[in-house]
């Protein structure tokens, strides 16, 4: 059994003693302050086992760094600074896997194209799915800034200045990389298939009004 510690009952000597590696101090510390760490992120996440996970983060990140702590440090505020961090670090993952899963979504969309309008085009020995993989994997292996670029051009419809802002370089070296691109997609799609269907794929399929005069 330890003392439960109050919040405001919390000393230098203890702070020298976690700082020196006592598991006790730790638990009482650990006691005192994680329902209310708890609370306040949910009220962030609004999901409680999550919110209980990104404290008990903010714990073992403090357990990590006890020894280098500043012995006048304020524990209170440095154990919620840190659960707000672990929480908006939460929320910023949960947007990017939600942009990137409708990002996928919508690359599918957009290139699964009808089979009537391509019905005049010859396609060689390729089915239309084989023809879109092939494109999918030629984009994948794109270089990563190059690749970054295009699918924020032809895929979030993004223009050239807004993904300049967003990835901080200039507008011109944006075009360099969509150019860079649809060269590539080219030079490595065209032995697949007809020149009609290629040119046809990548700007049905990959065009939008995004490179500006």
């Amino acid at each position: 059994m330890f003392y439960r510690l109050k919040e405001t009952e919390l000393t230098h000597e203890l702070i020298i003693s976690l700082k020196q590696g006592k598991e006790k101090t730790f638990r009482v510390i650990f006691i005192a302050y994680f329902e209310s760490l708890e609370a306040f992120a949910n009220t962030y996440v609004g999901n409680r086992d999550i919110a209980k996970d990104l404290v008990q983060d903010a714990f073992y990140n403090l357990w990590r760094k006890k020894s280098s702590l500043p012995e006048e440090i304020n524990l209170k505020a440095y154990l919620y600074q840190a659960t707000r961090n672990n929480c908006l670090n939460y929320l910023k993952r949960l947007k990017v896997q939600s942009k990137y899963e409708k990002r996928t979504q919508d690359k599918y969309n957009e290139l699964r194209l009808n089979y009537d309008a391509l019905s005049h085009l010859n396609f060689d020995t390729l089915s239309f799915n084989e023809l879109l993989e092939m494109l999918n994997k030629a984009i994948e292996q794109l270089p990563p800034k190059c690749r970054e670029v295009f699918e924020l051009s032809r895929y979030d419809g993004m223009k050239n200045r807004e993904i300049a802002q967003l990835l901080n370089i200039s507008e011109k070296a944006i075009e360099g990389h969509i150019s860079k691109a649809l060269k590539y997609l080219k030079d490595h799609l065209k032995s697949h298939y007809s020149s009609g269907l290629l040119l046809y794929l990548l700007i049905r399929s990959t065009h939008s009004p995004t490179i500006e005069a």
